[in-house]
């Protein structure tokens, strides 16, 4: 496991724990803060590519013509 993930766990259950501490309403602003918190962790490590394909396309004969006709 990275560890990003560790820390970033390790530290959400710090607040919870925390908020536990003071009290159930500061408890309710800890879950909406760890949520709010994870959710801009994942946003911003999405660079929004998607999985790479495994397996390439074989061309057809235009994309192969094209391609001699532009070297």
């Amino acid at each position: 496991m990275r560890l990003s993930v560790v820390l970033l766990v390790v530290a959400l259950a710090g607040v919870l724990g925390g908020g536990a501490l003071i009290g159930v309403p500061a408890l309710g602003g800890a879950v909406i803060f760890d949520s709010l918190c994870v959710g801009l962790w994942a946003l911003f490590h999405d660079d929004g590519t998607g999985a790479a394909p495994q397996v390439h396309g074989v061309p057809n004969l235009a994309q192969v013509l094209e391609r001699a006709r532009a070297s």
